[in-house]
């Protein structure tokens, strides 16, 4: 997935990983909970609401540079990777989310397969949603 943002990288960066409590609250993810914080990244649980179930997950936050950060978690039992590259354009700042799941043996991999292609379609329209609400407050800033 891509977003154009009319904004330095450096704003676009700040309000990507900033954890604030009063922070994003999106389609699907209801709060972000910090556990543990570092300068290289946190440790939070999110909470989320899924097809009316709501439910929380642990996730790592590592940032690479000002330019990249990973997010690691478990989605019912399956390894989730989603990095995040910043690429600076012309007075603006693409955002690239790349994610990778990793069913670890043949029932999560069934599973996968049977909730997966739902499950990438609300994950692209919550980063959509979060895009547009990085758009908005960096505006209003």
């Amino acid at each position: 997935m891509e977003f154009d943002f009319p904004y330095d990288c450096r704003r676009v960066f700040e309000w990507w990983t900033e954890l604030e409590p009063s922070g994003y609250v999106g389609r699907r993810l209801k709060r972000i909970e910090v556990l543990e914080r570092s300068e290289r990244g946190a440790k939070v649980m999110t909470h989320w609401s899924f097809m009316g179930f709501g439910f929380k997950l642990i996730e790592e936050l590592e940032i690479k540079s000002e330019y990249e950060w990973v997010w690691r978690s478990r989605f019912l039992g399956v390894p989730a990777v989603e990095t995040f590259r910043l690429t600076p354009t012309n007075a603006s700042c693409k955002l690239t989310i790349t994610s990778v799941m990793s069913p670890p043996n043949a029932f999560r991999k069934i599973l996968f397969l049977a909730v997966g292609w739902y499950w990438r379609g609300e994950d692209k329209k919550e980063w959509s949603s979060a895009a547009k609400a990085c758009i908005e407050e960096l505006a209003n800033a």
